[in-house]
């Protein structure tokens, strides 16, 4: 068994405690969990996460936006997906006959992004900090000022709510101690396959983006048996494990199946407590930047969101007033 890898925890609401199984590359997890998808858990409501971000803090998505051209009416989410689904090449250099590399080029698609938002390659961003071997001319080693301006003229913040809530590390930095850039930009691509591929696009959402935040028990609209979501699983204790990271994911199924079995998991999809209704950024912060303690909620969820996304995505689909 090995650590510091790929972990997949799963089984239904009936069942005692999870499988496990760990995966040697990414490309091989997805070809588990569309198998899985078509056969444990066909016909069936799934919730299924992944421990990476799903988006980028504020205003990254309008500066890729302008930068690229998209057009603006496209939701920022998506154009985001779309982009690195695009530009990541994943499992360098694999071949069929052998199990996939597990190398991408995701620091050059980091500096290709940073050689579009950035002003020069002296004052690059927001993505910093690649791997010792390679130098990469709009990707530094060090963190860029904070928040990170654009070339576009967009502030671009360093952490989402969803991280500072978590006490989460920023999704640019993608080398390094406790760094989750790196399996967010390979990650997402990824996502966006099992979200869209045809045998799943009609009856998958990705929340909270495309459901809005839950309301009541009966949330989703007929006919979506996968939901996704971020997840933190740094924010629940591990169950006793000689693998932390298995701990881990073991302790996130139980988390979800025990509140499922007691018809409660809809509340952890519901509207955070920091964020106000009907207030597009939403992001109420003491003057330091930190949370204001008053706001937090009274439950630590561990799945994780993006306030600003979200609300904007709202407002284009025509659901917020």
């Amino acid at each position: 068994m090995r650590a510091d890898s790929i972990w997949i925890a799963f089984g239904s609401v009936e069942d005692e405690s999870p499988k496990t199984l760990s995966p040697f590359s990414r490309s091989e997890a997805i070809h588990l969990v569309r198998e899985l998808l078509h056969t444990q858990f066909e016909g069936r409501r799934t919730l299924l996460c992944f421990d990476f971000a799903y988006a980028f803090p504020r205003d990254f998505a309008a500066a890729l936006q302008a930068a690229t051209g998209v057009a603006d009416h496209t939701l920022p989410w998506l154009a985001v997906w779309e982009f690195l689904r695009s530009e990541i090449i994943d499992d360098e250099g694999t071949t069929s006959d052998r199990k996939p590399s597990n190398r991408s080029n995701r620091f050059e698609v980091a500096n290709k992004v940073n050689s579009l938002l950035s002003e020069s390659a002296d004052s690059s961003g927001p993505f910093w900090c690649a791997s010792t071997e390679a130098a990469y001319q709009y990707l530094p080693q060090t963190r860029p000022q904070q928040p990170f301006q654009s070339a576009q003229g967009f502030l671009i913040q360093p952490l989402r709510l969803t991280d500072l809530r978590a006490r989460s590390g920023t999704p640019f930095r993608l080398y390094g101690t406790a760094s989750v850039g790196s399996q967010t930009l390979t990650g997402i691509p990824r996502l966006h396959e099992l979200r869209f591929t045809r045998e799943f696009a009609q009856r998958s959402v990705i929340w909270p983006f495309e459901t809005g935040w839950a309301t009541k028990a009966k949330w989703l609209r007929e006919g979506v048996l996968i939901v996704h979501a971020e997840i933190f699983p740094s924010l629940r204790e591990p169950l006793a494990d000689a693998i932390k990271d298995r701990g881990q994911v073991r302790s996130m199924w139980e988390w979800a199946c025990e509140l499922d079995r007691q018809e409660l998991l809809w509340f952890e999809f519901a509207r955070p407590a920091e964020i106000e209704p009907g207030t597009p950024r939403g992001y109420r912060c003491s003057t330091d930047g930190r949370l204001d303690s008053r706001l937090v909620p009274y439950r630590t969820t561990p799945l994780g969101f993006d306030a600003d996304q979200t609300f904007r995505c709202l407002t284009q689909s025509g659901k917020l007033a």
